[in-house]
């Protein structure tokens, strides 16, 4: 994977103003419940999820109800995406668009379509003496825009496209451009989201689901599925998750993902027929048998689909993979252990999860944490810690026998009744 985000910046989503997360290997959102970390990873699916989308699909989300927002400092504002990151070890990338939402009236009659009216595309080359950002595309209005045609030309050639297209979108049929590739790489980034640490065992059960192309299982049983083809095709990935589960459950002697065939008994003129079912075998340690994975707690169940996850996206070449409350389920105690494996199986994937807890903020340092911060406006805030501020932090919660994040935690709060502890400890807010 060489493609890699460094960050991303999103506007005018629900209840969020403008927010850019600098993403390290591993990032944290960390905030009491109602601050707005499930908005910001919702904001950037959606916008990762718009920019692959075809243009049908787009018109449909830029009318989302539930992502409009009315808060009354961002109603009526466009809704803004943008990532920068490295396409390769010497070039820098920055991409964004934007567009406006579509608009009613209070009868609730239908006035203004939504419009994609912006979008840049710049490349910059690392290995030049003084290395500028160029322009590849550049999109101003909602029908037309200008694309750089050569190597030797300028970005003044006209494209004409639909509101509801992407330029980018667009210009991946123009393979006769010499930065195609770079077009291609872009929209080949993978962004995933893991939204069920709550009920990890939906993913184990298998569930009977019919699609176009046939009836097959899925959501369900993936987990199972996927760990059955990992040890038969690729046994030392297979292997070394294996090992990793143990490190954390080490009660755990044996697993092993097996096949079970349906398709017994059936009628030759049977106009349906089950499909292949899978299910996974664990023996521990003070069992004298194996049982189905589903007899284990609700935790482990947990971490052996974060560690499938995290291995998929490895595999996968995903960028991003987003986390919602880390915690759940988790014992404080096995936190750090988890982190570490996680640090060291997620390869060059990128992680962002949200926490209410102090006991993970207190594995992370200061540039993997965006703490929440309170707004009598009820726009998101988040914001890291003054770089210059850091060793002052880390003085005072060592003065108080606690880790940076469990003091992060309480200065978060302590800026409900003294906001001045914002301006003088966090970073500056972020700007529309």
């Amino acid at each position: 994977m060489s493609i890699s985000i460094k960050s991303i910046t999103v506007k005018g989503y629900r209840n969020i103003l403008s927010t850019t997360i600098d993403l390290q290997d591993i990032t944290c959102l960390l905030a009491p419940n109602n601050y707005g970390k499930s908005n910001i990873l919702s904001a950037i699916g959606f916008g990762y999820n718009f920019m692959i989308a075809p243009s049908e699909k787009k018109t449909l989300m830029m009318q989302s109800i539930a992502d409009i927002s009315i808060n009354k400092s961002i109603a009526g504002k466009p809704y803004v995406f943008i990532l920068e990151g490295s396409l390769d070890a010497n070039r820098d990338f920055q991409y964004g668009y934007q567009f406006n939402w579509f608009q009613n009236n209070l009868a609730g009659d239908h006035i203004i379509d939504g419009r994609i009216f912006g979008e840049f595309f710049k490349i910059r080359d690392n290995t030049k003496e003084r290395p500028k950002f160029a322009t590849i595309f550049q999109r101003n209005a909602a029908d037309s825009a200008k694309y750089l045609p050569s190597i030797t030309g300028r970005c003044d050639k006209s494209l004409v496209i639909g509101p509801h297209e992407l330029v980018i979108n667009k210009l991946s049929y123009f393979d006769d451009l010499f930065y195609h590739s770079d077009i291609e790489a872009v929209l080949e980034i993978n962004i995933q989201g893991i939204d069920s640490l709550t009920n990890p065992e939906m993913h184990f059960a298998p569930r009977l689901k019919v699609h176009k192309s046939g009836t097959r299982i899925s959501i369900g049983d993936w987990v199972p599925s996927y760990l059955f083809d990992l040890k038969k095709e690729d046994k030392g990935t297979y292997d070394y998750l294996f090992s990793a589960i143990q490190i954390l459950l080490p009660n755990i002697e044996s697993m092993k993902p097996i096949r079970i065939s349906l398709r017994t008994q059936v009628d030759k003129d049977a106009p349906f027929t089950y499909p292949d079912s899978y299910d996974i075998m664990v023996k521990e340690v003070y069992n004298n048998q194996a049982t189905r994975l589903q007899y284990l707690s609700t935790g482990s169940m947990k971490i052996l689909f974060l560690l499938t996850c995290i291995i998929r996206a490895r595999k996968e070449g995903t960028q991003l993979l987003f986390i919602e409350e880390l915690e759940n389920s988790i014992h404080p105690n096995l936190m750090q252990a988890l982190l570490s494996v996680i640090a060291e199986m997620k390869g060059d994937t990128k992680l962002l999860f949200t926490s209410h807890s102090p006991n993970v903020a207190k594995n992370l340092t200061a540039k993997q944490l965006y703490v929440g911060l309170p707004s009598d406006k009820g726009v998101v805030d988040f914001r890291t810690i003054k770089p210059s501020k850091v060793k002052s932090v880390l003085s005072i919660a060592g003065a108080g026998d606690m880790a940076l994040g469990e003091y992060l935690f309480d200065l978060m709060l302590d800026t409900e009744t003294d906001p001045s502890l914002i301006e003088l400890f966090f970073t500056p807010k972020d700007v529309e």
